[in-house]
């Protein structure tokens, strides 16, 4: 049976070889019309783009930033992953499920969030799959606590530990969302869906945002990303993110076989703002309402402060715009945490 590499191999097939990610994910992830939640809203081009079924260990958007993020060439010679997030972070215990299973601890350092059934759920999980956790009591400690537990790991084990940053998002792991862009664009090419006039995600870190929309230019494709900002602006801002395009945009110029396209940042890539509500972790309104119309019309379940978000901002457009708009749900449910491993 022939593993299915990504677009990305066949554009970039030096840089690919190179880097030699792994295969965590189940790729492509599924395309599909929202066709009941579309009738609720008088909206008859709506889709969703499945990458909570990335993975039957856990899927969601941060698999394919750690195909990268945890290859061969990049683990050679050490034993533990090191990562951040908040206390309830999907990225930590997506990269400690996946880590394990190429035998690499994981060490998080994690501050605090608002809590809630799910913080609590996740938060469990994290043990289950073997993390320690770090606690910190604030996000904003956490490059000195980094740089401290980094330097305990060193003199404890007698190596370095592979630093995988908050979100994935690195230029590194952002690769994996412009493969997910050139695989958007070839299912477009290959009739599954019309070319979206705007996809809309979660923006946090910003990786997911920045690679897709790279991979979508480099895949032929004008689609408006639209990244709903989720976390503090500090974190989430125009400056960074274009920061992080330009580097992402360096690495694929690097190397034998490297792209010469001029990627030139224009409103095509949006942060829109107005979702954020009482701060980074905390429900809003909209977005429990929205979670409840995915539930009720599509079975879908997404959760109240990244994908909730996201699409309360996607729901809104589908009121006023008629062209075809597609969701990009980045959330691994409950139902995927852990199973194969024996976690619930």
């Amino acid at each position: 049976m022939t593993v299915w590499q990504g677009e990305m191999a066949h554009h970039l097939p030096g840089l690919w070889t190179r880097l030699d990610p792994e295969t965590l994910a189940a790729l492509p992830t599924p395309v599909a019309r929202l066709e009941t939640l579309g009738a609720e809203l008088g909206h008859g081009g709506l889709y969703i783009k499945r990458d909570d079924l990335s993975s039957t260990i856990y899927g969601d958007n941060k698999v394919r930033k750690l195909e990268f993020l945890l290859a061969g060439p990049q683990r050679q010679d050490r034993s533990t992953v090191l990562t951040m997030g908040g206390i309830g972070s999907h990225h930590l215990l997506a990269t400690a499920l996946h880590a394990r299973r190429l035998d690499l601890a994981t060490v998080g350092v994690v501050f605090p969030q608002p809590e809630n059934d799910h913080v609590r759920a996740v938060r469990a999980a994290h043990s289950a799959a073997g993390a320690r956790l770090v606690p910190i009591r604030s996000k904003y400690l956490l490059p000195a606590a980094v740089a401290a537990t980094l330097l305990s790991i060193r003199l404890r084990q007698g190596r370095r530990a592979l630093l995988v940053p908050g979100g994935g998002s690195s230029p590194l792991g952002a690769l994996g969302f412009v493969n997910a862009g050139l695989e958007l664009a070839a299912q477009v090419a290959e009739g599954l869906l019309p070319e979206p006039d705007e996809i809309y995600l979660a923006y946090g870190t910003g990786g997911t945002a920045a690679g897709l929309w790279l991979g979508l230019r480099l895949g032929g494709l004008q689609s408006r990303v639209v990244a709903v900002r989720v976390i503090d602006r500090i974190v989430a801002n125009r400056l960074r993110l274009h920061a992080l395009v330009g580097s992402i945009a360096k690495l694929l110029h690097s190397g034998p076989d490297a792209i010469r396209h001029d990627f030139h940042l224009d409103p095509s890539l949006e942060i829109r703002q107005g979702y954020l509500g009482g701060g980074y972790g905390h429900a809003t309104q909209e977005a429990t309402q929205s979670v409840e119309l995915f539930a009720r019309h599509q079975s879908l379940p997404l959760e109240p402060t990244y994908t909730g978000k996201a699409a309360a901002a996607f729901i809104a457009r589908a009121r006023t715009h008629p062209g075809p708009l597609l969701f990009w749900n980045t959330y691994a449910a409950e139902k995927g945490f852990g199973q194969e491993e024996g976690f619930s």
